[in-house]
C-alpha cells in the first residue's frame, strides 16, 4: 500500500507525482508533488448539499492536465460518509494516469498533518471541527457533526456566538458590547439579519467568517473574550474525550495538537491548551508539525497496523 516516495519511478523514463487535495467547505487546497518541486493551489470550499465526488473531480481534472507521469492521487475531505467512501467511483472521474487514490475523511488528515504518524489527538478547527485520537489499537472521532448538532468551538460556533450575543445587546438582555459593531457592519438592518442569513446559500460560511472579528475583539470585549474562552474549553473537552476513548490517558506520553488557521489564534489556542493541562497535568501539547494538507500527502505511509488504516480507502486501475 505504501507509496512514500511521490517521485519514484515507476518505467522506462516515467515518473510517479503526487497530487493531495484537502477537501473543506471553507476552501479546496491542491498540492503537486513532483520530485522535488511543491507547487501548491487554491479553490473555492466545498458546498456539502451538492454531489462531492463531482465538486472534486472538477477541480482534479483542473490540476492534473499540468502533470505528465503515472499520479497518485490522496484526498482529505470534508463530509466523508461511509456511503460515498468511493475511491473507485472517484477514479472513474479522472484522466487514467492517475492510477490510485487515497481517500479518508480530513480528521484523519489533519491528524496526520499535526501529529504525523504517532499515537495522539488531534483538533482539526475550521468551519467545523472534529477531533481524532489515535491509540495504539484503537482511534476515536470526536464531534465533526456540522454546525446544526455539533461542531462545538469551531469557527462557525464562535461567529455565531458573536451574533447572538450582539442580538441580545441590541434587544437590551445584555449590557453593550463590541460586538454590536460586527452586527452594524455586516447587516444593515439588525432586525432583519435573521431573515438574511436563513435565505442566505452560503450562511455557513458567513458565519463562520465572522470568527476572526470575535477573536479580535476578544482582546478588548468581554463578551467577546468569554465566547474565546468557550470555545478553547470545548475543544480541548472534545480532546480530553478522545484520548481517554483511545487509551491515550494511560500511555506513557499524552500527545495533543492542534490543526487549522482559526488555533493560530493566542486567545483560543491557550484557553485551549490551558483546559488540557488543566484536566492533564503531564499531557505533552505540540505544534502541529505540517499542514493538513501535508496529512494528506502522508495518506499512503500509513502502516497497515496502524488502527487508522481501516478508514483510508484505496482504489487503484
Amino acid at each position: 500500500m505504501h507509496e512514500t516516495d511521490a517521485h519514484s519511478a515507476t518505467g522506462a523514463g516515467a515518473t510517479r507525482s503526487l497530487l493531495a487535495i484537502d477537501a473543506g467547505q471553507t476552501g479546496v487546497r491542491a498540492l503537486v508533488v513532483q520530485g522535488e518541486s511543491r507547487r501548491e493551489s487554491s479553490f473555492s470550499g466545498l458546498k456539502t448539499d451538492r454531489e462531492l465526488f463531482a465538486q472534486l473531480a472538477e477541480i482534479i481534472n483542473g490540476v492534473v492536465g499540468t502533470i505528465e507521469g503515472t499520479v497518485t492521487l490522496t484526498i482529505g475531505m470534508t463530509g466523508l460518509t461511509v456511503a460515498n467512501s468511493r475511491p473507485d467511483e472517484l477514479l472513474s472521474l479522472v484522466p487514467p494516469h492517475i492510477d490510485r487514490v487515497y481517500l479518508a475523511h480530513d480528521s484523519i488528515t489533519g491528524f496526520l498533518g499535526s501529529m504525523g504518524v504517532n499515537q495522539g489527538a488531534v483538533t482539526a478547527v475550521g468551519t467545523g471541527v472534529v477531533t481524532l485520537a489515535v491509540g495504539k489499537t484503537e482511534w476515536a472521532r470526536v464531534d465533526g457533526w456540522g454546525n446544526l448538532i455539533g461542531d462545538s468551538g469551531s469557527a462557525y460556533w464562535i461567529g455565531r456566538a458573536g451574533l447572538e450575543s450582539a442580538m441580545r445587546a441590541y434587544d437590551g438582555r445584555i449590557p453593550e458590547t463590541a460586538l454590536s459593531d460586527l452586527l452594524q457592519a455586516n447587516f444593515t438592518n439588525p432586525e432583519e439579519a435573521y431573515i438574511e442569513l436563513q435565505t442566505s446559500d452560503d450562511r455557513v460560511a458567513r458565519i463562520a467568517a465572522l470568527a476572526k472579528d470575535v477573536i479580535a475583539l476578544a482582546d478588548v470585549d468581554s463578551a467577546a473574550r468569554d465566547i474565546v474562552v468557550a470555545a478553547g474549553r470545548e475543544l480541548a473537552h472534545s480532546a480530553v474525550t478522545a484520548a481517554r476513548r483511545t487509551g491515550l490517558l494511560e500511555a506513557p506520553v499524552q500527545r495533543f495538537s492542534w490543526a487549522g488557521n482559526v488555533m493560530k489564534a493566542p486567545t483560543l489556542r491557550n484557553a485551549f491548551i490551558q483546559a488540557i493541562t488543566d484536566a492533564l497535568p503531564g499531557a505533552e501539547i505540540r505544534e502541529p508539525e505540517g499542514e493538513p494538507i501535508d496529512g494528506v500527502a502522508l495518506l499512503p505511509s500509513v502502516s497497515e497496523a496502524s488502527p487508522i488504516a481501516e478508514v483510508i480507502y484505496r482504489a487503484q486501475r
